[in-house]
């Protein structure tokens, strides 16, 4: 089963004091790599994925913060 690219993945801090610099960090990390909703990544959880479900995240991938 192919894993569409993702257009969207919305993540939300799960730390509530982590610096912002862990989303540069948090970029590097996911490129590439298939993400789904409740997946945590350092400081931050996937709390949305555009399609749903299983996504892999690519270059023209936007990463929203909540």
């Amino acid at each position: 089963m192919q894993v569409p690219d993702a257009r969207v993945v919305v993540f939300t801090r799960v730390k509530r004091f982590a610096p912002d610099f862990h989303r540069h960090i948090l970029r590097g990390k996911v490129m590439g790599q298939t993400v789904r909703p409740g997946d945590r990544i350092l400081v931050y959880e996937v709390a949305e994925t555009i399609p749903g479900g299983a996504v892999r995240v690519t270059r023209s991938t936007l990463l929203e913060f909540r």
